[in-house]
């Protein structure tokens, strides 16, 4: 199951991913406009948590837990 979790093929918590999701949410918003790359790599890992997020909730309702 590699890409869930941290890569290791484990699902995290909703919940932790969320609060993972708003630390990065913030530092988007942070970060200096003009700074291309930074703010490139930032909308990333918004993107990243997004999908990981998603797909965490959507394995917990198939599996029921």
């Amino acid at each position: 199951m590699a890409g869930f979790g941290e890569g290791e093929g484990i699902l995290l918590n909703p919940a932790k991913l969320l609060l993972r999701l708003e630390r990065a949410r913030r530092r988007l918003l942070a970060t200096d406009p003009g700074n291309k790359e930074k703010l490139l790599a930032a909308s990333r890992k918004v993107d990243k948590l997004v999908v990981e997020y998603y797909r965490t909730k959507l394995m917990s309702k198939v599996t029921g837990s």
